[in-house]
């Protein structure tokens, strides 16, 4: 009982041209679509990435801005005790 393949593979040759110059492969549930992109695409694509970077970078820089001074005074709040001679039980 030998199950009959359900999608079609097609092979573009090199130097073959293609109307839409696009390549569909379609599967039951997925569908993956390679188009070409000319250069204002490929520049919208690469400030979007780099937006997202800077945003990524904003944020933790946040972050770290409050972050920072609660890490400063638990430093010196532990400075202090030692200074004091406070030890933990134990």
């Amino acid at each position: 009982m030998t199950k009959e393949p359900e999608g079609r593979v097609e092979i573009i040759m090199p130097g073959e041209e293609r109307s839409a110059m696009r390549v569909w492969v379609a599967t039951n549930s997925h569908e993956i679509k390679v188009v070409k992109l000319g250069p204002l695409q490929s520049l919208a694509i690469g400030i979007v990435i780099l937006l997202i970077l800077w945003l990524g970078f904003l944020f933790l820089s946040g972050v770290f801005l409050i972050v920072a001074p609660i890490a400063l005074v638990a430093a010196a709040v532990a400075y202090v005790a030692g200074r004091l001679g406070v030890r933990r039980p134990g």
